[in-house]
């Protein structure tokens, strides 16, 4: 397992209570930054690389109760539970007491070992109904008062709905985990698609994008695609991609938070998601 860790100097135990504290669950790794919501920097990032035999979320239960700066305590804590076990609803749609049936009506997950959540996607008047694995949910919220919930989509659609699409043509944005990638689609603030793919090679991931801009009618040589959740340093899906779509590149860091002068030393739009759960609230 490696560790990568980005401390402030500003950062204090002592004061923890006052600040923000986001988690990354994923079967690849666990992920917690914390922000300073007073100034709305971030000052502390850690990220667990499992090994293969690691990927059973072993480490992650470990984690949350062995890691010193998990059991502090925080003013506000988002957990971010990476899963393609997830269904949008319409608002106008939505019934509380329907969202276990949505998600079972899309998904083959089991109800006896998940809880079901959901939470509202404002700006695209949305909600998101997802499963988490009990054992982990009834961890966590033993660990932790007043924690919310959040499925990748929620903060991949919020951030950018918020940042604005406000052109004529539609904007593509896409996160690229180790087998799985979501992609989102935007346009004139309003949301056009969302999907999540299983992959095993750049090939397919091509393969998947590419004939979803073509079932959208898309212009492959201008509608532009934003890339996070990896760098483009060395990787062969964004390698791939840039061969048939003209305007591919790495997303930009939100802009709604600042971040220590620290975390130069990670990619910062391969944690974009996490870094963009407080906008989901």
């Amino acid at each position: 397992m490696s560790v990568t860790e980005i401390i402030d100097d500003s950062f204090d135990k002592n004061i923890t209570s006052s600040y923000f504290l986001s988690i990354q669950v994923s079967l690849n790794g666990l992920s917690f930054s914390v922000l300073d919501p007073v100034r709305n920097v971030y000052i502390l990032f850690k990220h667990f690389e499992f090994e293969e035999e690691d990927k059973r979320y072993v480490k992650t239960q470990e984690l949350l109760i062995t890691d010193t700066v998990l059991n502090y305590d925080y003013k506000r804590v988002y957990v971010l539970f990476n899963t393609i076990n997830s269904t949008l609803v319409p608002g106008a749609l939505y019934n509380y007491e329907e969202a276990k049936q949505y998600l079972l009506f899309t998904t083959r997950i089991s109800e006896e070992h998940n809880v079901i959540k959901s939470n509202k996607i404002k700006l695209a008047d949305t909600w998101n109904v997802f499963a988490v694995p009990d054992f982990l949910y009834y961890l966590v919220k033993n660990q932790y008062d007043d924690v919310m919930f959040f499925q990748q989509y929620s903060p991949q659609i919020e951030a950018n709905l918020i940042t604005g699409v406000i052109g004529a043509e539609p904007v593509v944005y896409i996160n690229i985990q180790d087998d799985i990638f979501d992609m989102v689609v935007l346009k004139k603030y309003n949301l056009l698609f969302c999907n999540s793919f299983r992959y095993s090679n750049p090939s397919e991931f091509a393969f998947f994008t590419l004939n979803t801009v073509k079932q959208l009618n898309l212009d492959r040589n201008n509608i532009e695609v934003f890339i996070s959740g990896m760098s483009s340093v060395g990787n062969s899906c964004f390698s791939i991609l840039a061969k048939y779509l003209k305007k591919v590149k790495l997303i930009r860091p939100p802009q709604n938070f600042e971040f220590s002068y620290h975390f130069r030393d990670i990619s910062i739009e391969e944690y974009y998601n996490l870094f963009c759960l407080p906008l989901c609230v």
